[in-house]
């Protein structure tokens, strides 16, 4: 975040160390939250219904790489057969060169004319196409062993179906920017996502589990913050990422062939200045808190009418606690110690643990400590418009509810903040992170990172009236 005037005056008056002991509704930030940002390892499970008994079920857990890798060739390669004549009116021609496993053993080959080795894949993985070559390569020795045990079988599978992807645009003829052509490849790997969960027919099934490590996947395979659209290499932010890709995944490939001419938005820009540049985009604790408080009531003051016609918004008292557990609120037990945050309806305050949110502010950046901030100005919101607050759906809400305050520091309609490179990448992150306890094998009671990523970004494409 930037912040758009350091003249913040005092921090507003309501805003106290300690508080009444009063029950309160939660934000959960399990612990071990940095483990699980940095290697998110996803251990949800779901079962598997009404597949025939030939089928390969890939997850988030680690699976046999070279059966995760035959399958999905085989699925892909099912669906593009049916969407390439409905999407682009011509036929699927199969991949004459096939899908190529590298490893350091490896002969050198050529691509275009170009001799490759081992070491200008590894770590990645590429579509050849031109007049002689038409494969996919991929480096099965460290990328794939890696993707397998940190997300899962899965993993593997998302990248070979956005690399089919680029081999379906060079059937296709489609010609655009770098970032147009990697998203729209996301978006065909969505697309076929879609199409292995539903399908019937299909050798790959797919765990629930499997679409939350799918968004992991691509928030870790994303761009270095900082990198512009404009760059000739570039393939998106996590946010840009995760959008296409939930985008083919709901809307399918002919949603995705309309990218060419009708981009989806991208968030990828360069930083603004040195200073930005060397602190990451990031705000000060200090200085971030108080600009959010004010941020969000601000927010809250304009957009509450559309959650309930012709009421006020009450601005809920700020409270950070010291020390943690958080207080208990209207007589109840204290919260548990991993519990980051919460609002008491019963004297209007969100309460944090301060020394939590200070360290997520370190690890994972200040839109996280934004994000956090807002479920609780969001719970308030509810509360006050007489909505539930608790259970899946209002969980759901309340991420679309930050995507919709941050839409609007995104659209400078904000004037005290301005987002900086990968801020969108930050609230995402943070909403993996805190989808699942470590250890688990069920997901968390308001929802996978699928769906609450998807949340998110109905909130920040389509404003507070995509949220109700």
């Amino acid at each position: 975040m930037r912040a758009l005037s350091t003249d913040l005056g005092q921090q507003r008056a309501n805003t106290v160390y300690g508080g009444s002991p009063r029950r309160g509704v939660e934000f959960l930030v399990p612990a071990l939250v940095v483990l699980l940002v940095v290697a998110l390892v996803i251990l949800a499970l779901s079962v598997r219904h009404g597949r025939a008994s030939n089928v390969t079920t890939l997850s988030d857990r680690r699976g046999d790489l070279s059966t995760a890798e035959r399958v999905t060739v085989d699925s892909v390669t099912q669906y593009w057969l049916q969407a390439m004549p409905a999407t682009y009116g011509r036929p699927f021609r199969e991949l004459s060169g096939g899908y190529q496993p590298r490893t350091p053993s490896s002969p050198p080959w050529t691509c275009n004319g170009q001799r490759v080795t081992y070491n200008g894949i590894k770590g990645n993985a590429f579509y050849c196409g031109g007049t002689h070559d038409d494969y996919v390569a991929y480096d099965a020795s460290f990328l794939f062993p890696q993707l397998n045990r940190i997300f899962g079988s899965v993993s593997p599978a998302v990248v070979l179906a956005h690399e089919t992807g680029h081999a379906v645009q060079h059937r296709a003829g489609v010609q655009a920017p770098s970032i147009v052509i990697e998203m729209q490849a996301d978006c065909f790997a969505g697309a076929w996502t879609r199409f292995a969960q539903r399908s019937s027919d299909d050798p790959v099934a797919l765990t629930a589990g499997a679409l939350d490590s799918s968004v992991a996947v691509m928030l870790t395979l994303r761009d270095q913050v900082g990198t512009p659209a404009t760059n000739p290499q570039a393939h998106g932010l996590g946010f840009d990422r995760v959008n296409a890709y939930q985008t083919g995944y709901d809307h399918g490939a002919a949603s995705c062939a309309r990218f060419p001419r009708q981009p989806p938005p991208t968030t990828e820009l360069p930083f603004h200045t040195l200073a930005e540049a060397l602190t990451g985009g990031n705000l000060p604790y200090e200085q971030a808190v108080p600009l959010f408080d004010r941020s969000l009531n601000d927010f809250w003051k304009g957009a509450f009418p559309a959650v309930r016609p012709g009421a006020t918004f009450r601005t809920p008292r700020a409270v950070p606690i010291p020390v943690a557990p958080l207080p208990a609120c209207g007589g109840a037990a204290a919260p548990d110690r991993d519990v980051a945050l919460h609002y008491c309806p019963e004297d209007n305050s969100i309460q944090w643990v301060d020394p939590l949110l200070r360290r997520l502010h370190v690890q994972l950046g200040d839109t996280a400590t934004g994000t956090i901030l807002s479920d609780g100005w969001g719970r308030a919101a509810q509360t006050q418009a007489g909505r539930p607050t608790s259970g899946r759906r209002a969980g759901l809400q309340r991420d679309c509810y930050t995507g919709a305050w941050l839409s609007t520091i995104a659209n400078g309609k904000e004037p005290l903040l301005q987002l900086s490179p990968g801020d969108l990448d930050e609230a995402l992150t943070t909403i993996v992170a805190s989808s699942f306890r470590p250890g688990a094998e069920e997901q968390s009671s308001r929802g996978g990172a699928f769906e609450r990523t998807d949340a998110l970004r109905s909130g920040v494409l389509g404003g507070i009236s995509a949220c109700h």
